[in-house]
This record gives structure tokens, sequence and C-alpha cells, in this order.
């Protein structure tokens, strides 16, 4: 065991190059530390007696209760009590089931005697301790507008006016008038069915010159009701206002009863900018001229919620609503337009990183069009031309344009149910290149407009057949593995060393990109028809494909490399710059490149699981 200990010792920076010797007689005093997941060593000692070096698994770094690192094989931790006094609840937590050498603090001090050891760990421990510093600063110096920390649980909302379910639409009206609400919740026998609002009474009884006295409020409610916890922030709020069209939430938390109704001009009042508000002049849009303005005000609401610091899964899900909403009147617009109707039902697809919902400031557009049936050329001429127009109207307002044609108003992405169907079925025999690029897009669908069935027929189809084809799935992960993280010897970031991105990173490539495809190629294997990346992982995790401490680390070493990636991008915009996903590491604090390093080191981990899982090495 000393002699394995001492080989481990002797291959691992900065011991390696010392005395063998010397690196013997250490390993045979050194012992071995096997920590579950969740265990917790304390390392807030001055002078304490160990120096713990990774052996086999993931320990996470804690300081004031913050996460300050992760660390692998080969990597130490417990050294900065050697050079200064760690800060009170300094601890180290095992992500996973690891495996530590327990260095002795005299083995530890005789190491140090080397200059080359002991500037190594100096080193360490200076960045170390700024980084506990920068956690510190960042909590008392908020750089968030408070607004976007705003729960529902921070906004006044009164207690809501309820009415049973048989009370008339004419009683129902005074109570309201009474109460001095424009809404009220619909009750039977202690359950909230639904909701009647003032416009309600007025399209579906006073429109139709109906007796309100002798209509009851379940003749015109909604239901079911659409909540919203009071633990969600404001800015989601906005959003669910905005994906289901609707100007009023009811605050209501699992297992207890409504606690009010939250309005567009509750929040109107805490904020003025509004995407609520947004949406609503996008369906009211009657030209594409009014579309464009909107769309500049969806970048700059985007820009200003970077700023703000929302979290980047909240924003891509808020800025791929929005996006949603213009193509769907762009759609009605251009049917509108057109001198014939649809010669048969059809549908939009959103693929790729929109059909994601993980579009930010530098994704071009990806998409498809599936109609029903095949026929003539006077078919085939409508979706020509309607696809053509859709697309140059998408370029005009902002929109770019597939730099790989990924996009309808090419013949390759409009086709039939049943030609997309059987390029499904040549696909998963053929597994070439093309077949894993095209698949994986197609895994990503989303549908935009029209029928919605064609693009349940197709998903569903697409996932049984493509989870047969071993070969298929083995060819998209190994699509993950293609691109190393850009992270080389002794922990430094590799950048470009010349050209115009000189000094520079590419982010996405090499940490988003293995990330999103390695993930998507466990979903279907695993049928998970989420289309998100994080609720990808949340749902392999629930499978147990992950455990709780990777699908954490994924799932935040994803978020992490977004966040980065968005926030240059954003910058880039303000400078006028074209964005895109390179980013400098000297312009990011201690603490950004040390958590951007530690992203890095999850995703070699996550290739590490696909290289082994699909035998990766073994093809040619």
């Amino acid at each position: 065991m000393s002699s394995e200990i001492a080989d481990f010792l002797a291959g691992v920076h900065p011991l390696s190059g010392l005395p063998a010797e010397e690196l013997r007689e250490a390993g045979a005093r050194t012992g071995r530390k096997e920590v579950s997941p969740g265990e917790t060593i304390l390392l807030d000692q001055k002078d304490q007696d160990s120096l713990y070096l990774i052996k086999d698994g993931v320990i996470q770094i804690l300081a004031d209760n913050e996460s300050v690192d992760t660390l692998v094989a080969g990597e130490f931790f417990g050294y900065e009590s050697f050079y200064f006094l760690p800060p009170l609840g300094q601890a180290a937590v095992a992500v996973r089931e690891s495996t530590l050498c327990v260095i002795s603090a005299d083995d530890f001090k005789h190491f140090l005697g080397h200059d080359r050891v002991n500037n190594f760990f100096q080193s360490k421990a200076g960045i170390l301790r700024n980084r506990i510093q920068d956690i510190r600063q960042w909590r008392n110096v908020s750089r968030m507008d408070p607004y976007m920390c705003l729960t529902l649980q921070d906004v006044a909302v009164k207690a809501p006016v309820t009415v049973e379910m048989d009370t008339s639409v004419s009683l129902a009206a005074r109570i309201m008038s009474q109460e001095g609400t424009t809404a009220c919740l619909v009750r039977q026998a202690g359950k909230f069915l639904g909701i009647v609002t003032q416009q309600d009474i007025l399209k579906k009884v006073v429109a139709r010159d109906l007796d309100p006295g002798s209509i009851t409020v379940e003749d015109v409610m909604s239901s079911p009701l659409i909540t919203v916890g009071s633990h969600e922030l404001l800015f989601q709020a906005f959003s669910r206002m905005v994906a289901r069209g609707v100007r009023r939430l009811v605050v209501q938390d699992s297992g207890t009863d409504p606690r009010g109704i939250i309005e567009e001009r509750d929040l109107l009042s805490v904020k003025g900018e509004n995407p609520v508000y947004l949406s609503r002049e996008i369906a009211r849009a009657e030209g594409f001229a009014e579309l464009k303005s909107v769309f500049q005000k969806v970048r700059n609401m985007v820009l200003r919620s970077v700023a703000e610091g929302v979290g980047v899964f909240q924003l891509g899900r808020l800025i791929s609503d929005m996006h949603h909403q213009i193509q769907v009147r762009v759609h009605d617009l251009i049917l509108a337009e057109m001198k014939n109707p649809a010669p048969s039902s059809f549908c939009i697809l959103a693929l790729g990183s929109e059909g994601r919902m993980e579009q930010y400031l530098a994704t071009d557009q990806d998409n498809a069009l599936i109609y029903s049936e095949a026929s003539g050329k006077i078919q085939l001429s409508f979706f020509e031309d309607f696809s053509s127009k859709f697309i140059q109207v998408l370029i005009d307002l902002g929109f770019p344009a597939c730099p790989h044609e990924v996009m309808l108003s090419n013949p390759k992405w409009r086709m039939s149910i049943d030609q997309a169907l059987d390029m499904v079925d040549d696909m998963a025999q053929t597994a070439d290149r093309n077949s894993i690029i095209v698949t994986s897009l197609l895994l990503d669908m989303r549908h935009v407009a029209g029928d919605s069935g064609l693009a349940g027929m197709l998903k569903s189809y697409l996932f049984k057949r493509i989870r047969r084809s071993s070969l298929l799935l083995k060819y998209m992960a190994n699509e993950a593995v293609r691109f190393k993280p850009p992270l080389g010897l002794f922990n430094k970031l590799v950048v470009e060393k010349s050209g115009r991105n000189k000094g520079r990173l590419d982010i996405k490539m090499g940490g988003v990109f293995p990330l999103t495809h390695g993930i998507r190629t466990l979903a279907v294997e695993h049928a998970v028809l989420e289309t998100s990346t994080q609720e990808r992982i949340s749902s392999l995790h629930e499978q147990g494909v992950f455990s709780t401490g990777f699908a954490a680390g994924l799932r935040q070493s994803f978020e992490f490399l977004q966040t980065l990636r968005v926030t240059t991008q954003a910058q880039q915009i303000k400078r006028q710059a074209k964005p895109d996903n390179f980013i400098t590491p000297d312009r990011l604090s201690i603490m950004e490149r040390d958590r951007l390093k530690d992203s890095f080191k999850v995703v070699m981990e996550f290739q590490s699981l696909l290289n082994n899982k699909y035998s990766l090495r073994l093809l040619t």
C-alpha cells in the first residue's frame, strides 16, 4: 500500500520530481481516508495536522456556506491553514464517494522546504484567500436591481374574493363591485375550480344580451386556475403571463388555499418595464414594422436583465417565450397576405438551442416546416412561397439567418410528415455525420405554430426509432467528446495564440456544446422527452442515470458557462460589436476564472462518463 501511495505522490504536481526516497518515506506514513457523499472535513483551524490529496472522487470546498472550489483527483486541500487562518466554518464536503491521501503536517512542512513546492502552495493559498474575499465582497455589495430578486411574497396581494359555483353572474358582479376587485375565484365543496373576471362577464353575458340573473358563474368562469407560487420571482410571473396569454395569476402554494390574485397592474406598480406589455404589443401588431420595433424592445429588455443578474435559465425561457410570440404573429400575418389558403395543415418547428429554449444574444435561427401530405406542384409552391417570406421577415426583424441554412426556406428542411418519418428511418440505419447533425437538431424540436399534432407525431416516432439505434447513439455521444475543454497542464486555461481571437477561448465549443450534445444523447436513450438541458439533467437524475452530486455539478457548470457566455455577448453588443462565443479569461475576476476551470473539469468528467458508457475509444 505504501509503495502505491508513494507512486501516486510521485505523479502529482508539484511533488513529482522530488527525491524518490523522500516520497517513499512520506508514502509509508501517509494515511488513507474514505469519505461518503455529504461527509464533511472541517478546515478552519490554523496549522492543522494534515494535508489532503484526492486520490479519487470529487470534493467541494465551502466558506461562509458558499462553494469556493471544486476539486478532483490529483488536487490538494487543507494547505491554506499553513499560510493563513481560514474563516470559521471552512470545510471540505465530499460530492461523491472519494478516497483521500492524508499527509501529515510534518511531512508537508518537509515538502515545503523545496522552493518549487512552497511557491506552488503559497500561490494556491493566495488564490483561495482572494476567492473567499471576493465572495464576502459580493455579499456586501449588491450588483443587482432589487426588483429582479423580488418574489411574490414581496408584493402586497389582497385576499381573494370567492363565490360558490351556483352563484349568479349578477350577484358575482355586485360582490366584485363592492370589494373593488375585477375578478373572483369560484369554489365548490371547498375546492377552487375557476376564476371569473369583469371581462368574462362583458364578453360572455353582456355582449350576448343574456340575463345575468339566470346564468351562474360556472357558465362563464375560466378553468383550471393558472397559478404561481409565492416563492417564485416576479420575473417568473411575467414569463408565465406571456406564455399563457393572461393578465392574472392566482398566487397559491402547493397544498394551501389561494393567497390572492396577482394582476398585471400589480407587477407594473413594482416595475415599469413589462414583458406582458410587449407580448400584447406583439399580438396587436398589424404589420412587420411594428414587430421590428417590439423585437428591439425585447433585445433592450434582455440586455438590461443581463446587467441585473437575472438567472440564465429564466432569461433563456423569457427570450424564447418572446421570440415564440413574435414568430406566431409573423406566421399569422403572412398567412393573411397569401392569395390562397394553405392546401393542407402544416406546422413550424423550432430546432436546436431555439427548441431547447436556450436562445441568448448570438443565437441564429434553426427551424423547419412539416406539412400533412404531399401532393402536386400547387401545394409545393405554396409552402415554398410561405417559407421564403417567413424567413425573410425574421431576418428583417433581427433574427440572424442560420449559416448552415437550417431554415424552412431550405427545401431540405421543408417536407411532408411521411417524408420526415422516412428520413428518420434512413438516419437510424445510416448513422453518418449528416444523420448525426440532423438527428440532434430534430431531437430538440419544439412546436411554434400550426398543427401541433404533426410535431407530436414526428417527435414520438423520432425518439422510438433513435432509441433502438445503438450505433447512432454511439456516434451522437462521440460528437460530445470531439471538442475538449480548453484546460491544459497545471490547470491553466488554454487560449488562442494568434488571430483575431488571440487571448480568448471558445466557451461554447469547449463547454456548452459537449454538455448539450451528451445530455441529449442520454435523454434519448432513457426516453426523456423534455428538451431543455436543465430539465433533461433533472429527469436523468430522477431515473438514476446521474448521482445527486454529479447532477448538481452538471447543472451548476452549465449555468455558469451560459452565464459567462451571455454576459460577454451583452458587453459586445453594448460596444456595438457582433456577439460571439469567445471570452477573454484575463478580464474575469479570480473567482470567475477558478469557477470556469471547475466547470471545465466537470465537462471533462462528463466526457469520461460518455467514453466509458459508449466505449467511444473503440471508434475508428
